[in-house]
């Protein structure tokens, strides 16, 4: 099992995509660029937000964070993949708003993905859909919103996806979903097609990042902390996602 990081690291087997603001080899601290340390290449591109430390702030009005050039790579478009983030959230939301911690393709069309943070009676909750059709929009199945730790605190919110959605929240297993399909929906079947976007992280949506539907309406920025995101081309056992979590947590105070 490959792993980098301190004492306690973190699985790198699959690994193709991380991102982390307080990795100087993934960001020096300065500039909207923040380089990939998985085996797929490549980097983000912070629209807007900006340094705090060792995280990246987003204020909620246009921040966001787009994987150039995501729509295009085949490493970075997996039929199977575990998703991974830490993020602090700011209470800034009315009940009923809704941002993407991680997204890719459009619901208006067919394929793609949304792993959504809600406001809902006060408290910050989490769910991940992804589509079964390459055809039909707004055609997914999902796990349902979970409750975080909260607002102002890091989360990390781990979704694994191929013949089920698992929805892990702080290294607890909190539901597993089944699919009508193993794979991932991208476009009409095949990246780059029909509403495909690039992967898109602390957003709106991944087809409209920076949508602000108001304290009335559903579809918000995100407003808050970045710390680090990663994806895998495989699916993450319970154990390494623990081991990853575990790694991880005494840098965000859990």
């Amino acid at each position: 099992m490959g792993t980098f990081g301190g004492a306690q690291p973190i699985v790198t087997d699959g690994l193709v995509f991380a991102v982390d603001a307080a990795n100087y080899q993934s960001y020096p601290g300065s500039g909207t660029t923040i380089n990939n340390m998985g085996s797929a290449g490549g980097d983000a591109s912070v629209v807007n937000g900006g340094p705090s430390g060792n995280i990246i702030s987003l204020d909620g009005t246009n921040d966001w964070i787009g994987v150039n050039n995501s729509v295009t790579s085949t490493p970075l478009s997996p039929s199977q993949a575990t998703f991974s983030i830490w993020f602090r959230a700011n209470d800034t939301y009315s009940d009923g708003n809704t941002c993407s911690l991680i997204s890719r393709g459009n619901y208006n069309t067919s394929g793609g993905f949304f792993i959504h943070m809600t406001k809902s009676s006060g408290e910050c909750k989490v769910d991940a859909r992804f589509s079964y059709s390459t055809t039909n929009s707004y055609s997914f199945e999902s796990t349902g919103y979970y409750f975080t730790n909260g607002w102002g605190v890091w989360n990390n919110v781990i979704v694994s996806v191929g013949s089920e959605i698992k929805l892990y929240i702080n290294g607890e297993l909190k539901k597993t979903t089944s699919r009508s399909v193993s794979n991932i929906i991208y476009g009409n079947g095949t990246i780059n097609t029909n509403g495909d976007t690039n992967l898109a992280i602390l957003s709106s949506l991944g087809y409209a990042p920076t949508l602000d539907q108001g304290a009335g309406g559903t579809w918000r920025p995100y407003n808050g902390d970045f710390g680090s995101m990663s994806m895998y081309n495989r699916i993450l056992s319970p154990q390494e996602v623990l081991q990853n979590y575990n790694a991880l947590k005494g840098r965000f105070g859990l």
